[in-house]
C-alpha cells in the first residue's frame, strides 16, 4: 500500500495549522495600539505573505512530489527494472507502481555522482533499486541518512582511495566524518550484484542495510527499526550460532560475515533478498528473523510470481519458461531444480 499521499496531506494540514498560527500572532503582534489605515492594511499583508511563505517552505518537498507523480515513468527507467532487477519482477502491479515512485522520488532527491568513472541510467536505477528494495517493507521511509552516492570505477581502500583493479578490497562503505550523508560503492560490483541473480552477493544491498542499521545512530548488526527490544537478545543469539556454522564450515552464508556483527547482518540481507527460497530452506530460523526485521516475504512474492507465470495450454508454468526469480536461467535449470 503507498501511504505516501497521505502522508502528504497530513503534511500539508498540519503546516497549513501551523502557518495559520504564526499568521495570527504576528497580527496580534502588529495590531498592538493604534495604528492608521494604511498601517493596518500594511501590517496585515505582511502577516500574511511571512505564513505564506512558511506554508510553502514546510510542503516543498511535497509539493514536488505531487508534480512528479503526475508524470509519466521514464520507459528507459522500466526496461532497466524489468531486466536488471529480480526483485521488481516478482511485485504484483500494485508494488510495482509504488517501487516505480519510490525510484523516482531517490533519483530526484539524492545525488548519484560518478568518481573518474560515467554515470548512466542502468547506474542511477541500481543505485535507487539497492535503496529501496530493504527498506520496502516500511512504506513512506525516508532516507534522511544519505544525499549522496559516489560511484568508483574500482573497488578502493579504507581511506577511500581509488586503487588499481585488484589492488584494493572495499566493495562498497557508508561515509563517516567528513563523508558523513554519503555513500561509496564501486561501480563494477554495483553491476555485477544485480546481474549475477542468485550468488547471495549484492554490494548496493549490502550499504544500504548497513545504513538501515544505521538509523538508531550505530550499525552494529541490531536494525532497531524492525527488532523489538525483546528480540534483540534472540537475534544476536542466532548471529552468533550462525557465525559458528560459517566458521565450522557448515554454512553457504558469505564468510565476510564473521567480520563483526554488522557485517553478518548485511551478508545475510543480502542472501535473503537475493535468493529468499534457497535461505528460507537452508537456514529457517534466519529467514524468519529477517522476514521480521524487513517486514517483507521475497520468498512469498518468488513462490507466487512462480504461480502466476502459467503455461496457457498445459495451465501450469512451463519448465523452459524463463524463470520468474530473474536468473536469466530456465525454470527447470533454477528454482524447479532447487
Amino acid at each position: 500500500m503507498n501511504t505516501r499521499p497521505r502522508q502528504e496531506q497530513l503534511t500539508r494540514r498540519l503546516s497549513l495549522f501551523l502557518s495559520g498560527i504564526v499568521f495570527v500572532l504576528l497580527l496580534v503582534m502588529s495590531l498592538a495600539g493604534s495604528h492608521s489605515t494604511t498601517e493596518i492594511v500594511i501590517r496585515i499583508v505582511v502577516a500574511f505573505l511571512v505564513a505564506m511563505f512558511l506554508y510553502r517552505f514546510l510542503t516543498r518537498k511535497d509539493r514536488r512530489r505531487a508534480v512528479l507523480r503526475k508524470q509519466p515513468f521514464p520507459t528507459a527507467w522500466e526496461i532497466i527494472l524489468q531486466q536488471e532487477v529480480p526483485f521488481f519482477q516478482t511485485l504484483d502491479e500494485s508494488e510495482k507502481d509504488r517501487f516505480r515512485e519510490e525510484v523516482r522520488i531517490f533519483l530526484t532527491e539524492k545525488r548519484i555522482t560518478g568518481i573518474k568513472t560515467s554515470v548512466d541510467d542502468t547506474v542511477r536505477v541500481l543505485v535507487a533499486a539497492s535503496a529501496i528494495i530493504p527498506i520496502f517493507g516500511f512504506p513512506g521511509w525516508e532516507w534522511n541518512q544519505i544525499s549522496e552516492v559516489l560511484l568508483y570505477p574500482t573497488t578502493f581502500n579504507e581511506q577511500y582511495e581509488i586503487g588499481r583493479v585488484g589492488e584494493h578490497d572495499v566493495l562498497g562503505m557508508v561515509g563517516t566524518g567528513a563523508m558523513n550523508r554519503m555513500m561509496i560503492l564501486s561501480k563494477p560490483e554495483l553491476l555485477q550484484g544485480f546481474r549475477a541473480a542468485q550468488d547471495r552477493k549484492n554490494v548496493g544491498i549490502h550499504e544500504f542495510t548497513h545504513l538501515l542499521d544505521k538509523s538508531d545512530g550505530a550499525i552494529d548488526g541490531v536494525p532497531s527499526v524492525g527488532l523489538p527490544r525483546s528480540v534483540v537478545t534472540p537475534w544476536l543469539k542466532l548471529v552468533h550460532k550462525e557465525m559458528g556454522n560459517i566458521r565450522s564450515g557448515h554454512s553457504d552464508i558469505n564468510p565476510y560475515g564473521l567480520k563483526n556483527d554488522a557485517e553478518f547482518f548485511a551478508v545475510a540481507s543480502e542472501y535473503f533478498f537475493e535468493n529468499p527460497e534457497k535461505m528460507k530452506r537452508k537456514h529457517s530460523e534466519l529467514y524468519a528473523m529477517l522476514e521480521r526485521v524487513f517486514h517483507q516475504n521475497p520468498q512469498a512474492r518468488v513462490k507466487k510470481a512462480l504461480g502466476s507465470m502459467v503455461n496457457p495450454e498445459a495451465g501450469r508454468l512451463g519448465r523452459n519458461s524463463p524463470c520468474p526469480c530473474g536468473s536469466g536461467k530456465k525454470y527447470k535449470h533454477c528454482c524447479l531444480a532447487d
